[in-house]
């Protein structure tokens, strides 16, 4: 199949997914292993807040927030636009519910430098390291100024992690290292940085 293909395959999945898993939300926050990859206070991580079917991040964002994390949230414009990101008050993140908006200033595209851990959305990952988003590049633009070490966790479902090569991969993907499921942390062999 290709990308088309997959994405209408990806989000039928995930909408019969989210209505069978009610729970995920506090299940993320509390995933196996998260802890270990979790830098110290005041290091940053940047992660997204989760809309419609997407495994819920609020839990996460309200247990990084509460290490004293630097937590960086992007903030996309219009189809095309820059790469940028804003940063959470960790007060947005104290009610459950409330969904986090990162605050007017906005970071360059190159805060995403500053980030040990960065965790993105997919609509499916394959165990080579291919990501599926929705198709506008925004993090494969985003990725590519992450610093040497760090490290990109995909965040989905479980049942949306495929065998190494199942997707289909273009010459501007940027991989991803693992993802991140209510089950824990899991890494991949290698995957390919080049791009």
């Amino acid at each position: 199949m290709d990308k088309a293909a997959w994405r209408q395959s990806a989000q039928r999945q995930r909408l019969a997914l989210a209505k069978d898993s009610p729970n995920h939300a506090r299940q993320l926050a509390l995933a196996p292993g998260l802890e270990s990859w979790l830098p110290g206070a005041g290091e940053s991580v940047a992660c997204f807040a989760s809309i419609g079917t997407e495994p819920d991040t609020a839990g996460l964002l309200r247990t990084m927030a509460g290490r004293g994390l630097t937590v960086l949230l992007p903030a996309p414009g219009a189809p095309g636009q820059a790469v940028q990101w804003g940063q959470v008050v960790p007060a947005q993140c104290a009610l459950p519910g409330v969904l986090p908006v990162p605050p007017p200033t906005v970071l360059p595209a190159q805060a995403l430098s500053q980030c040990q851990l960065v965790l993105v959305p997919a609509l499916a990952v394959d165990r080579s390291g291919t990501r599926l988003g929705r198709g506008g590049g925004w993090y494969d633009r985003a990725l590519g100024h992450l610093a040497p070490g760090s490290v990109v966790l995909a965040v989905v479902y479980p049942q949306e992690v495929w065998p190494a090569g199942a997707l289909p991969r273009e010459n501007h993907d940027q991989s991803v290292d693992g993802v991140l499921t209510w089950f824990g942390v899991e890494l991949f062999e290698a995957p390919d940085r080049s791009n």
